[in-house]
């Protein structure tokens, strides 16, 4: 069977490395953008991938400003699950177009790589 193919667009550069070593040790083929722009240009370029990890607060564009833009594509890029990273307090209102736009939103932090392996396993578990 094929790797899953995640695109992790952060522009953290330590975290995104460090998410993109752990997640090839277990199998997963990871791309990385540093920015909405170039996570755009990675999925126009490279393909649809599987799945989708999104920061939220990022300078330029953040990831709100890429789900939108996502929403707006043809079939297959339009319906890439999204798993969201982010460190900010979200309100209630925030919170619940995230949910709904996102299979999961999960904080950064000091488990953040274990809980998003967590999540990329469940997700691919049936497939």
């Amino acid at each position: 069977m094929d790797p899953k193919k995640v695109l992790i667009i952060d522009d953290e550069h330590t975290l995104l490395r460090l998410s993109q070593i752990l997640l090839q040790r277990k199998g997963y083929e990871v791309f990385v953008a540093l920015s909405v722009k170039e996570g755009r240009s990675t999925l126009i370029n490279k393909g649809p991938v599987d799945i989708i990890v999104l920061d939220l607060m990022m300078p330029e564009e953040n990831g709100t400003e890429f789900l939108s833009w996502q929403k707006e594509q043809p079939d297959p890029i339009k319906n890439i699950p999204i798993i969201i990273n982010t460190a900010k307090n979200l309100s209630d209102e925030e919170k619940k177009y995230l949910e709904g736009c996102s299979r999961k939103i999960i904080q950064k932090g000091i488990d953040f790589t274990e809980k998003l392996i967590f999540e990329l396993d469940d997700a691919f578990k049936n497939q």
